[in-house]
């Protein structure tokens, strides 16, 4: 029994290393269901509309926003509560109602928590720790596939829309929960999207009313810095946990740049690197302060940021700090990144090392995209971009109340 067992052992081994397994581990324990992991998929309680809850309503717009559990770091989060933030200002009145969080935590924790993690306070917005307390809104607002569900099921409001901020299937492989998350773009929802790529794609590909929002960045955080030395120096973002950060393409890139370029450094943040060895000369900041962002990108002569969906925040912050933005070409980037204000490589190691090593030798050259690069991102505010988000949503709210109001004569 020793011997096949050990066999037996070293086969599963052998077979899952290359992406297979002879015994499927239940992710839920013992006593878990898929129910209990996927509890929104199947739920089918629904809150109904109350028309004396419409008759009854503020006369200030009130929009409903379900979004996943708060964490420290959270980008997704950030922009949520940013774009409350000048909504607020707008006189929009806005509730937030935290999903599949703790339960027992007051409003005034969570209050807290979104400042001390986002650094914006709610004023007179409300926070509640349950999707359970939501009341009649005008407007509800999913955030994530996940909350998608939970809105599918409250129909106590008039409009319905969905914060898309990334097209969220491609963080899966193709399976169920792909389609889980695919699925939430048929259920009928506005779209308030992340930028022209997503813009297009939900309304081209699944018939959603759309309107997108570019990025800007805070200028308290980002401005013009020169770059102090002449050492040849790129940062990147490395986030190999992030599959859409594209790790592996990125060292193989910056591997081959360093046997061409020998002095150069690279200095890495996103997440600490402890467990990987690169064969190139890197200095590795982990995880860092905001605040400290601005000066590193203007040391480094070009940013390495790669995302194989839609764009990160990350290129307009660079490029606000003085430095230059290589990316990979696609749709999904190129509704900001052209070839005049920043450096487009194809999805391949070694073009991304020859366009590095090119403007490395071309300092000329790469003067004039980082010139054109910032000039560019002057153009944006955050409060020019989510007043597009507001005239959107009171458009719809006013469209939608319209018919509510002949329906019920």
């Amino acid at each position: 029994m020793g011997i096949k067992r050990t066999v037996r052992e070293g086969i599963e081994k052998f077979v899952s290393k290359y992406g297979y397994s002879l015994v499927k581990d239940n992710p839920f324990g013992d006593s878990g269901t898929m129910s209990d992991r996927y509890p929104y998929i199947v739920n089918q309680k629904k809150v109904e509309f109350s028309y004396e809850d419409f008759k009854n309503r503020d006369e200030a717009i009130t929009l409903s926003w379900v979004i996943p559990n708060l964490g420290p770091g959270s980008g997704g989060h950030l922009d949520i509560i940013r774009a409350i933030h000048i909504l607020h200002g707008l006189g929009i009145k806005n509730r937030i109602y935290i999903y599949n969080g703790n339960e027992d935590a007051s409003s005034q924790e969570l209050r807290k928590a979104v400042q001390e993690f986002y650094g914006y306070d709610l004023e007179d917005d409300e926070i509640y720790p349950s999707v359970k307390l939501m009341t009649y809104t005008d407007g509800v607002i999913a955030t994530s596939w996940q909350t998608a569900y939970v809105v599918r099921n409250f129909n106590n409001c008039i409009s319905k829309f969905y914060f898309v901020q990334d097209f969220e299937p491609f963080f899966y492989p193709i399976g169920a929960e792909y389609y889980f998350a695919e699925n939430t773009y048929k259920f009928g929802y506005y779209g308030i999207t992340a930028g022209g790529w997503l813009e297009k794609k939900l309304h081209d590909e699944y018939g959603m009313k759309t309107k997108g929002f570019s990025f800007s960045y805070e200028r308290n955080l980002y401005h013009k810095v020169e770059k102090k030395d002449e050492k040849n120096r790129i940062f990147f973002y490395a986030r190999p946990y992030t599959e859409r950060r594209a790790f592996e393409m990125g060292v193989l890139a910056l591997e081959e740049l360093a046997r061409r370029i020998p002095d150069i450094e690279v200095v890495l943040a996103g997440q600490k690197l402890n467990a990987f060895t690169l064969d190139f000369p890197y200095v590795d900041k982990g995880v860092m302060k905001l605040e400290d962002l601005c000066d590193m990108y203007s040391q480094c002569d070009m940013c390495l940021v790669l995302s194989m969906t839609n764009l990160s925040l990350l290129p307009m912050e660079v490029m606000a700090s003085n430095s230059v933005v290589v990316s990979n070409k696609g749709a999904n980037n190129e509704w900001v990144l052209n070839d005049e204000n920043s450096i487009l490589v194809e999805a391949d190691p070694i073009d991304m090392a020859d366009k590095m090593e090119y403007y490395l030798k071309h300092k000329d050259e790469l003067a004039k995209l980082r010139e054109k690069a910032y000039e560019e991102v002057q153009q944006f505010t955050w409060e020019g971009e989510i007043k597009k988000v507001y005239d959107f949503v009171t458009e719809c709210i006013e469209e939608d109340k319209k018919s509510i109001v002949q329906k019920e004569r």
